[in-house]
């Protein structure tokens, strides 16, 4: 095989390649030979058949073949002999057109991964970040273990702001005649905050058995018009429930598997330390980064760009838009202007492929890979987080992505980041 290279710019380069003629014929003569053996041909027994008539029949499925087998792997191998990363698929020059006794020659064109000059990622500074707990902290941490454990008991008194009450409502239109909706049996948390405005202060110091009429807000476009009059609540207050929380003692720490107060006070102040030394090392991580970035000037692969600019502005304008925007239909709603957005991402998108430029090459030549149980450890952890089964969060890969690649590719970016931080040097704070 021969192989030459042209550079077009430092991220696109031209390749011409030649397969000689007498691989070609050996490919061509042995595929021959193989088809000739399997093909089933009225009048012959197998492996009979002359060979011009099979050549004739299956000639063209032959070549096919041979193209799908030797183009890859001499574009491959040319590609490995070259040190050249491909970034995108390649644009072919031509046909492709293989002939008997004669040998394949192609030329294509694709964008590489630039080469960063003089690359170093070792021994860089970063400040150290202090983890130390306060005692307010675990104070907190513990007053949120205790109020987890409250339980809410019925009382025959008037409704105080934190309690937890149930409720019948009908609402009605604004003239008070027509049923809009209904619900016996409601909860409401008054403790959270969460009532409608102006429900909760009418139903302050209220009892069970009380009915309360509301006229609330009226609501247009998504927005409360104030001072105007819409639509009436009735509410019939059923219960009243008042929250009782455990004392902070030792048999709150054993609910928890202590045994004492003071060994869930430990428990607590491990957890805050490692809360804080998991965000101190992503901070570290993110300045290392940022330093890279600003350290390493080079060209960036225009698919590339394209890609993470097209990435964000969707993402962008998913994200400015408000609810009122949302429910607008497609003809009311003024379209984004993509390109003045585009522009105005464009710093971030470079600064987001050479992120990946920069990990990609510390991963190639540190050898940086993910193993199938570090896979299932990340979707376990997102299911849990997520609330879910780690089916589902499979399913929600595969169903925006198609693969499980671009998470593969998050854990072995965060894989490089720790080595990275591993091997710089953290600097105490005077």
């Amino acid at each position: 095989m021969s192989a030459t290279v042209e550079n077009i710019s430092s991220t696109k380069k031209r390749l011409k390649i030649e397969i000689p003629t007498d691989i070609i014929e050996k490919e061509y003569t042995a595929s021959l030979d193989n088809v000739r053996q399997r093909s089933r041909i009225p009048g012959f027994r197998p492996g009979k058949a002359p060979v011009p008539m099979i050549e004739k029949r299956f000639g063209n499925d032959i070549k096919a073949d041979i193209l799908d087998r030797l183009v890859p792997q001499y574009y491959s191998q040319a590609l490995k002999d070259a040190e050249l990363v491909p970034v995108t698929l390649p644009e072919f020059e031509g046909s492709l057109d293989l002939k008997r006794n004669e040998p394949l020659a192609f030329a294509l064109t694709v964008e590489v991964r630039p080469r960063i000059e003089n690359f170093t990622y070792t021994e860089l500074k970063v400040e150290d970040v202090p983890c130390e707990v306060e005692e307010k902290e675990i104070d907190e941490t513990i007053k949120g273990l205790q109020e987890g454990r409250a339980m809410y008991e019925v009382v025959d008194r008037e409704i105080r702001e934190d309690d937890l009450i149930v409720i019948d409502y009908v609402k009605f239109d604004p003239s008070g005649e027509k049923e809009l909706s209904s619900a016996k049996d409601q909860v409401m948390d008054l403790g959270k905050k969460l009532a409608p405005k102006g429900i909760l202060e009418e139903l302050t110091g209220r009892k069970k058995g009380d009915t309360v009429e509301i006229i609330l807000p009226a609501v247009e476009g998504g927005e409360v018009k104030e001072g105007s009059k819409g639509d009436r609540l009735k509410i019939t207050v059923k219960e009243v429930k008042e929250k009782k929380v455990p004392l902070i003692d030792d048999e709150l720490a054993k609910d928890f598997g202590h045994e004492s107060l003071e060994s869930l006070r430990e428990r607590v102040k491990e957890g805050i330390v490692k809360a804080k030394k998991e965000k101190a090392a992503n901070e570290q991580k993110s300045k290392l980064l940022d330093h890279l970035i600003d350290a390493y000037d080079f060209d960036i692969p225009q698919s590339m760009l394209d890609r993470e600019l097209e990435t964000l502005v969707i993402n962008e304008k998913h994200a400015r838009k408000q609810p009122k925007e949302l429910a607008q239909s497609a003809e009311g709603a003024s379209p984004e202007d993509d390109e003045k957005l585009a522009e105005e991402l464009r710093p971030k998108a470079v600064r987001s492929a050479k992120a990946t430029i920069l990990l990609d090459t510390i991963a190639e030549k540190e050898q940086v890979s993910v193993t199938e149980e570090e896979m299932k450890t990340r979707i376990m952890m997102l299911a849990r987080r997520l609330q879910t089964t780690p089916e589902a969060v499979i399913n929600l890969f595969m169903t925006k992505d198609g693969s499980l690649e671009s998470l593969k590719h998050s854990v072995r970016d965060e894989k490089v980041l720790d080595l990275i931080l591993s091997k710089a040097e953290i600097s105490k704070g005077v």
